[in-house]
């Protein structure tokens, strides 16, 4: 019976019938790191038997057919499971030391880049103090552009009274802004008429020119 090993929960299963191997993830960045590939012996016997029985058939044939079944049923239960649990303890025993375990939160942790050395625990506990500041420059940074971009006039140039167009209506083409369709020609100034006397407005005016009926 193999003692339980302590180790990070994260694990995916890679083993098959050719051998045995995992992959252990970091709970905080979520990278992988595989165990050594171990072949399994009974599985390299099995290809053996197997040319063996090409070449006399019968028992041997059988026999090797036995070993199959074996390797395939064999996984969960008796010597299969038992040969499982060792193989699995010398993949945490490969992996194990890129690894720390937080005393903060109990996380598994990858010691490149989750881990804070200066403190002893993970960085999601004890975030890097060079980092935290970089952060928090490039943060103030992102607010002061918004800052200065506020206290610009962006619009000056903009007739806000105009309502812009996306689409040419003679062709379709997608525009993005000007006097004419570069698709075709075609002036993108919308046209406004009087409602009162349907006499055609100047751009950005307010009032018709016509009637004096306010637009």
């Amino acid at each position: 019976m193999v003692a339980p090993v302590p180790f990070t929960g994260n694990v995916r299963d890679m083993c098959n019938e050719n051998g045995f191997q995992w992959e252990f993830t970091c709970n905080r960045c979520s990278n992988g790191f595989q165990s050594p590939f171990e072949q399994n012996v009974s599985a390299r016997g099995k290809g053996v038997l197997r040319m063996a029985g090409e070449w006399f058939g019968g028992a041997v044939e059988k026999f090797s057919s036995g070993v199959e079944d074996f390797n395939r049923y064999g996984w969960m239960g008796g010597e299969g499971s038992a040969t499982k649990d060792r193989h699995f303890a010398k993949a945490v025993e490969a992996v194990s030391p890129l690894f720390r375990q937080c005393r903060g939160c109990g996380s598994w942790v990858c010691g490149q880049f989750c881990w804070n050395n200066d403190v002893g625990q993970c960085q999601q506990c004890s975030p890097l103090v060079a980092e935290e500041i970089a952060k928090a420059q490039s943060q103030a940074q992102r607010w002061q552009f918004q800052d200065k971009a506020m206290q610009q006039d962006w619009t000056s140039n903009q007739n806000m009274a105009e309502v812009p167009k996306l689409r040419c209506d003679q062709c379709g083409a997608s525009v993005p802004g000007g006097k004419f369709c570069g698709s075709c020609g075609a002036s993108l100034i919308k046209e406004v008429h009087c409602t009162q006397c349907g006499t055609k407005a100047s751009p950005g005016a307010m009032f018709c020119s016509g009637c004096g009926h306010q637009l």
